[in-house]
Order: C-alpha cells, then structure tokens, then sequence
C-alpha cells in the first residue's frame, strides 16, 4: 500500500512535468544570470536578454529548502551546493521533480478539499 502511494507520487503527469519544465527553465536562467558575479568571458547566451528579469533571486529561493536539506550531508562531507558541478546539477533536477510533485498533490488536496466544503 506504500509503495503504491508513493509511485502515485512520483508518477509522471502533465501537471507535474509542465511544473518541472517551469522549474528547469528557473534553473537555466539562474545559472545564465550568474554569470553577473564572475565576468569570466565568454558571456552566456541570452544573458542581455535575461537581465532584466529577478530570475536569479527567483533561483535562490527556490534552493533554500535544498540548501538546508543538504547540511547533513555537508557534515558527512559530501557537499551538494558547492561541490562538484555535476552533483549540483543533479541535486537541482531531483529535487525541482520532488517540489513539482509536491506542489501537484497539494494543489489536489486543496481542490478535493474545496470541492467536499460546497457539498455540504
């Protein structure tokens, strides 16, 4: 019964990957705008297309709950947010798919939630 709540969970959607898209995209402009605190030439692509936009700060917030789920595996030594490039991206892209998830079934319990209050 738990595995199968939990495949429910992670099970792909619409919903779910149109958020994780929106999410990856968040990602990529952050790492684009980045770029602003090392002036290391080549500049990124798009980079004057996307400076007018808070997309970095969007980014960072997003992190925070990844950043404080990461400090114990800081103290076991193993550094996701400023370790190796690779470990980071992964980091990113696993849990931007739990957030999507996450978000998918809280807009769901709202909805059902709704919808049981205007039958009674």
């Amino acid at each position: 019964m738990k595995a199968q709540a939990v495949w429910q969970f992670l099970k792909p959607s619409w919903g779910k990957l149109s958020l994780y898209i929106f999410f990856i995209a968040i990602m990529t402009g952050g790492k684009i705008q980045a770029w602003a605190f090392s002036d290391v030439p080549p500049k990124p692509p798009f980079y004057g297309l996307l400076r007018p936009f808070p997309i970095w700060p969007l980014w960072m917030l997003l992190l925070m709950p990844l950043a404080l789920f990461a400090l114990p595996l800081r103290v076991a030594g193993i550094d996701v947010m400023g370790g190796p490039a690779w470990l980071f991206v992964i980091a990113n892209l696993t849990y931007f798919y739990l957030l999507s998830c996450l978000m998918v079934a809280g807009f769901g319990w709202v909805r059902s939630a709704r919808r049981s209050q205007r039958m009674r």
